[in-house]
């Protein structure tokens, strides 16, 4: 099935700035972590808007390399940077470079896959001996607390978005089996963070943001479907842009280790 959110437009490249504002220091902590350094040679896989590409290029310097890949690569082409290699790829039918990288990296690509233990495989694959491998995703299931106008109409209404990604492949639970999707390839000395933040309605909060813009793209298929009502879809996006709406995300997994072999 194709990508949901696909389109090279300026309303996606607003959605993966509101992504980068929201995840980029979460992913950056995690890449400081794994000690990411001058020389290095590194892969983004679906590097989307860009942001973290162009952090790795100013990490590993002039001696080092970076290569972006992506389904479309509009907004990586625009990146100035003299180490940077953009290449349009499929990693779900398109192999990798084999045993090259000092760090294979993705965020929220596996979870968009039908498959994604056979892309996991092809990314470990492109990781050199002694090498990382991160990747993270979201458990978009794992609400903890939601505070709204009516909890149990928000509640179900999410529900049926979910319904309606995972019509289309989304694996909204795929996050919290990244630990042992890396362990089961024999990555050594995993280590999993998490995180989770309070969803408002507040206009500059970025997570919030992104929630809002996803259900945007996702109201037709979720209305076309007969998931929920046309009053029912109104609904919930008043409830979800109440002052009196709070939640805590799903969690953000961030699994990572090194290749021994």
């Amino acid at each position: 099935m194709p990508y949901l959110f696909d389109e090279a437009t300026r309303a996606e490249r607003e959605r993966l700035a509101a992504i980068e504002a929201g995840l980029d220091p979460f992913s950056i902590e995690c890449l400081e972590k794994i000690g990411v350094g001058e020389g290095w040679r590194c892969l983004e896989v679906g590097a989307g808007g860009g942001s973290i590409a162009e952090w790795l290029c100013r990490r590993v310097g002039s001696s080092g390399t970076v290569v972006a890949t992506d389904l479309q690569t509009k907004f990586l082409d625009a990146i100035e940077a003299p180490n940077l290699e953009v290449r349009k790829h499929d990693v779900t039918t398109d192999e990798l470079d084999h045993g090259t990288f000092d760090l294979v990296f993705a965020r929220k690509v596996l979870e968009h896959l039908a498959d994604p233990r056979r892309a996991l495989r092809r990314m470990y694959a492109a990781v050199r001996a002694g090498g990382w491998l991160l990747v993270e995703d979201t458990d978009l299931a794992s609400f903890r607390h939601v505070s709204a106008p009516q909890p149990e109409r928000f509640e179900r209404a999410y529900a049926k978005f979910l319904e309606a990604m995972r019509s289309a492949g989304f694996q909204p639970t795929f996050g919290v089996q990244l630990g042992d999707e890396l362990r089961a390839l024999g990555i050594a000395g995993v280590q999993i963070h998490g995180r989770t933040v309070e969803w408002t309605a507040a206009g500059d909060q970025p997570t919030g943001k992104v929630y809002r813009m996803t259900f945007q793209r996702l109201q037709e298929r979720v209305r076309k479907a007969g998931l929920l009502t046309n009053e029912e879809v109104d609904q919930f996006f008043a409830d979800i842009q109440s002052p009196d709406f709070h939640a805590f995300t799903g969690v953000h997994f961030a699994a990572w280790g090194r290749k021994l072999a």
